[in-house]
């Protein structure tokens, strides 16, 4: 399938490294200092703009000291790896492609307790991000597709910062593949709104 979008999601990049290996499905969001606000006198919210875009991997925070507790302990054993992977500095690394197949917002912290074996944070972060500013998270489940060749751009000063949507300097376009079958995407769309109408 031909992609094409110059917009990215930022994500930390061990969680990306998971999306693109199929070991899990769904990112949960709040958003960062610099994202837009609704309204005048209102916090900044995540929102899921774009249904289509390249996940863009992060290691900033991955790198902060004690920062590794925000992570479940699955997704804790796979960041020394992907941290000796990460482009050299001043370039970025495409691979992998998302599309959103869900995105509910949850308003109740005992919904997210039930997906706690699914979007590779601790339950401790999620907490803290469900707390931060008002209740709720955004829960979001993507089907991943991972390019057939890596695409590198330059690493843009635009590009920093704590915001989750990107526009990049240019149309990026890349030939992907699904990281699940059909059938295995169906089945955790299941299991993902059973968990969810608890």
């Amino acid at each position: 399938m031909r992609v094409t979008s110059p917009v990215a999601l930022k994500e930390w990049a061990v969680l990306c490294a998971r999306l693109g290996a199929g070991e899990q499905s769904v990112l949960v969001r709040k958003g960062g200092i610099r994202e837009p606000r609704a309204a005048v006198g209102e916090a900044p919210t995540f929102t899921p703009e774009h249904s289509g875009f390249w996940l863009l991997p992060t290691y900033f925070h991955a790198r902060e000291p004690g920062r590794d507790r925000d992570l479940a302990p699955a997704a804790r054993t796979l960041l020394p790896q992907v941290l000796a992977d990460a482009p050299p500095p001043g370039r970025l690394r495409l691979q992998l492609w998302a599309e959103v197949d869900l995105a509910v917002e949850v308003r109740d912290l005992a919904h997210l307790d039930a997906l706690a074996d699914v979007h590779g944070l601790s339950v401790a972060c999620v907490a803290d991000r469900f707390a931060y500013r008002r209740p709720g998270l955004w829960v979001l489940l993507l089907r991943t597709y991972r390019t057939r060749q890596a695409i590198e751009l330059p690493d843009l000063a635009e590009y920093a910062g704590c915001h989750s949507w990107v526009d990049l300097a240019e149309v990026v376009a890349g030939d992907v593949d699904p990281v699940l079958s059909d059938q295995e995407h169906d089945e955790r769309r299941a299991a993902l709104r059973s968990a969810l109408e608890r």
